[in-house]
């Protein structure tokens, strides 16, 4: 081979490589928007420069911290009475909210949701229906707080800009917007307005989540790694179901191959990870698998006598994403409503602390003795047993709050936990947990997702609709948390040392009196501190005075490992001249050099 010849060669594949690797690190917004437009196979096109950021116009103020008057009574009227009816009926059970006016294209939903208003409060909400424009006439009231939108994507971002330039709070349904330009309509649009837009991702608030960001905010997964998150529902029926959202989803699936539904598998763990306040997304990848199985699923059935049978859907069955971001974690998030499988959300979080993953909920500890837990270690998931202690430190004091009036609700009682929480935000004037940045973010991966997979996989680019702000806005607080120490502070009630010890199996008995203080639950830890020898331990009695309260026979050691340390005791009537004393037969292994305590800590 010549010299010219290797030269052009090596010149290429270095102009190649150089390429490659800005895509694979992201590339620059000049980069992509010089990608040119993007054609999808049902023709809808995307610009690539749809990942750019964009500055601030003159004269919108941020809305991070958005506070407004507070109002003794908030006026609420609902738009869209299917997946509305959730919303109409939770408002209806909330003290502090009237619903003054209902709308729907539909005239007996209307006039059924007025009908189940009036029942419920002895007032009759106005009726909008009849036509597709007439929530128009609705939002120009001046009587309307809030307005619930629960219609079908395309009305989404039409009626909250509306109601959010009328004066009204915008309170919009997943996804709040379908392109990544319909959600700067919405950011500018609330900016402009300062009016509330918050998109209702009702999984934000079910009992595992608000677990779970509970646990991030005390401190116990350590620094935070990666997520997985996801819809995962099979919805293959549902979506030729005429009459319901159905009927209008599946049209998605014929206009972009990506994360159709990212939200609600999103919310979650973004929240987890302070996304928008401390950390932001940077960058997604996605690929998507053959669409096969909606078409399948169709071609086998016929549903509603074949009227679908030409219907040509490009959604692959399988999306899966990657997101990266600004402090370098990383976020799968899969979306798959068409293959045979059970529901899943996935929602995992991994940290230097500990490992969460649902579905069902099982967690990880690096640390389980810090938290009084029998577990030895990270490898194996907690027990039934430690998980419910779990729960007992660290369930969220909104769930415990409202967890009696949720029962019943839609969604296992979280989507009355995300009405009261929002509609209690706008009472008392101060910020809701997700305003508008969370609502374009999160949603704005429907298009972003389309744009990669169309790419063939190619980075993109994730725009930041805080513009900045990410870096100083504080992360999520705990609602309701209480001030003081979650966990309780063991305390060293006793000792062993080699005096104590023996070459085979002898009793010992510790005077604790002065760690029971009153009726509860104590734990009992053995803790080795030095020494050659660990010390085994079996029939861990608690008495008072020759009564025994209760003995437990598991066998236990501590020492370079531990195992089964922990004893638990009910303690159900408190003497305070009685003589309280904790008993156990005890051995080290090997020899008697060793030395340890014993810690007590009241539950």
């Amino acid at each position: 081979m010549d010299s010219t010849r290797r030269d052009l060669l090596k010149t290429t594949a270095l102009g190649g490589l150089a390429t490659s690797l800005a895509g694979l690190l992201g590339g620059s917004q000049s980069a992509q928007a010089a990608a040119g437009p993007v054609t999808l196979p049902s023709g809808t096109t995307i610009r690539p420069e749809i990942g750019n950021s964009r500055p601030r116009p003159s004269g919108q103020k941020p809305v991070h911290n958005l506070t407004t008057e507070p109002l003794q009574k908030i006026r609420v009227a609902h738009i869209g009475l299917s997946r509305g009816m959730t919303h109409v009926n939770d408002t209806l059970n909330i003290e502090f909210t009237e619903v003054v006016a209902v709308c729907d294209i539909i005239a007996d939903r209307a006039n059924n949701a007025a009908d189940r208003c009036h029942k419920a409060s002895g007032k009759r909400p106005e009726v909008y229906a009849g036509n597709e424009n007439i929530w128009e006439k609705m939002v120009a009231r001046d009587d309307i707080d809030v307005v619930y939108i629960s219609t079908p994507w395309a009305w989404h971002v039409p009626m909250a800009v509306a109601a959010m330039k009328q004066g009204k709070h915008a309170f919009v349904e997943v996804s709040a917007a379908v392109t990544v330009e319909e959600c700067w309509e919405l950011v500018d649009t609330s900016e402009r307005t300062q009016r509330h837009c918050v998109m209702l991702e009702n999984c934000c608030y079910g009992e595992n989540e608000l677990f779970v960001l509970n646990m991030v905010r005390e401190g116990v997964f350590g620094k935070l790694t990666h997520a997985e998150c996801a819809y995962i529902h099979d919805l293959r029926g549902m979506l030729y179901s005429l009459g319901s959202e159905g009927a209008w989803r599946r049209d998605y699936h014929s206009q972009y191959d990506g994360n159709l539904y990212p939200t609600h598998g999103l919310g979650p763990v973004a929240q987890y990870l302070g996304i928008g306040r401390g950390d932001q997304f940077k960058l997604l990848v996605s690929m998507s698998s053959l669409e096969t199985g909606l078409t399948d699923w169709r071609d086998k059935h016929h549903p509603n006598n074949g009227k679908h049978d030409q219907e040509k859907y490009i959604c692959g069955d399988m999306n899966t994403s990657m997101i990266k971001t600004e402090l370098g974690r990383t976020i799968m998030i899969q979306h798959d409503i068409i293959s045979p499988r059970p529901y899943s959300r996935i929602n995992a979080l991994s940290g230097t602390g500990g490992t969460f993953f649902d579905y069902p909920a099982r967690l990880a500890l690096e640390e389980p003795r810090k938290y009084r837990l029998d577990a030895g270690g990270s490898h194996d998931w907690l027990s039934e047993k430690d998980l419910a202690r779990m729960r007992k430190l660290y369930t969220h004091p909104l769930w415990t709050k409202l967890a009696e009036r949720a029962k019943g609700g839609g969604h296992g009682g979280m989507d009355f936990v995300m009405n009261w929480r929002h509609l209690d935000c706008i009472r008392q004037g101060i910020t809701p947990d997700s305003v508008v940045y969370d609502a374009a973010s999160w949603s704005s991966i429907l298009e972003l997702s389309s744009l990669s997979v169309a790419m063939g996989s190619a980075p993109v680019n994730i725009p930041d609709f805080t513009r900045g702000l990410w870096k100083s806005i504080e992360p999520l607080p705990i609602a309701f948390k209480q001030p003081g120490t979650t966990l309780p502070i063991p305390v060293r009630i006793a000792e062993w040392s080699p005096a104590d010890l023996q070459a085979d199996w002898v009793t010992k008995t510790w005077d604790v009196s002065k760690g029971i203080t009153a009726p509860g639950e104590y734990s009992f830890e053995f803790q080795y501190t030095r020494g050659t020898h660990r010390l085994d331990f079996r029939k861990v009695t608690l008495l008072r005075g020759e009564e025994i309260i209760a003995q437990h026979d598991q066998p236990g050691h501590t020492g370079t490992s531990n195992v089964h340390t922990l004893y638990r005791f009910s303690v159900a009537n408190h003497d305070p001249s009685a003589k309280i004393s904790l008993r156990a037969e005890i051995k080290a292994d090997g020899g008697t050099d060793s030395y340890g305590e014993i810690l007590i800590a009241k539950e």
